[in-house]
């Protein structure tokens, strides 16, 4: 199955691309789909792209070409290379302890689907 989107920064059809397909499919896990894209896809449809499973993606525009026109993700892909604490958005991680009794509760779940 082939996945087609036009890339637009506002609506990002890669996304809905990829949840129509799985709504289409039943499932979350794309194996076997193609993604055929505008432009090379941004941090947060690349991770939709792994987290779905798909298996190739094409695309005709390059993410520099996209920063010649103000479509630009380097300063994002940039951020994703540096230490949390480094980065330009203050993440903290807070309430561990409980927060991790959900992966405990997971992790012992004997009817679970695995990502």
């Amino acid at each position: 199955m082939a996945l087609y989107t036009a890339s637009f920064s506002a609506i990002k059809l890669e996304i809905v691309a990829i949840r129509n397909a799985c709504q289409r499919l039943n499932t979350f896990n794309l194996e076997g789909c193609e993604l055929y894209s505008s432009c090379e896809p941004c941090p947060m449809c690349l991770s939709a792209i792994y987290w779905s499973h798909i298996d190739k993606v094409y695309y005709g525009n390059s993410r520099e070409d996209a920063a010649k026109i103000k479509f630009d993700d380097k300063f994002i892909y940039d951020e994703l290379s540096l230490e949390i604490k480094e980065r330009k958005i203050p993440i903290s991680q807070i309430s561990r302890d409980e927060a991790i009794k959900a992966f405990n509760i997971w992790e012992k779940e004997e009817n679970k689907i695995r990502y």
